[in-house]
């Protein structure tokens, strides 16, 4: 079984911070290395932290992670690479996955350097999915000048 699981206060409600942590503590039960999960919006607003304790990673980086990962999601398509969802980068303390598909919502996985990425992406992503689909048409009705979920997606890129 995993450790404890301790939510940093955000602006999400308390029932789907329970039901996100739910997710990660059955996801590291197999295996994923869940340490950090950090949701933000494509403009680096802060929505919510759930954190595994005891994490090695302090505020300032999680905060810097916020701000800067998520903006630069829509100059994706500038890379004429097709639909960059996903973003994977390998550190010697960490790996950090990055997904943009949740539009407006982003999502940015901290894992321990040896954790399942086949897991992550197979199980951690579509229940992560599942679970936010409200937050997101919640945030598509409220957000002024946000494209629709159904014309969200760019041919080639993230939102713009």
């Amino acid at each position: 079984m995993s450790t404890a699981v301790t939510t940093t206060v955000g602006l999400l409600p308390e029932s789907l911070q329970k039901s996100l942590q739910s997710v990660v503590e059955r996801v590291n039960d197999c295996g994923c290395g869940i340490q950090v999960v950090l949701l933000s919006t494509s403009a680096g607003v802060s929505l919510g932290r759930i954190v595994q304790q005891p994490t090695i990673l302090e505020e300032e980086l999680l905060a810097n992670l916020e701000s800067t990962w998520a903006p630069p999601s829509k100059q994706f398509p500038l890379l004429k690479s097709g639909d960059i969802q996903i973003v994977t980068a390998h550190y010697d303390q960490l790996t950090l996955v990055h997904v943009y598909k949740f539009a407006p919502v982003v999502v940015t996985f901290l894992l321990q350097p040896n954790s399942n990425l086949g897991a992550i992406k197979s199980t951690a992503i579509p229940l992560f999915q599942e679970k936010l689909e409200p937050l997101c048409q919640t945030l598509y009705s409220l957000l002024p000048g946000e494209a629709s979920p159904s014309s969200s997606i760019m041919p080639g890129g993230y939102y713009q």
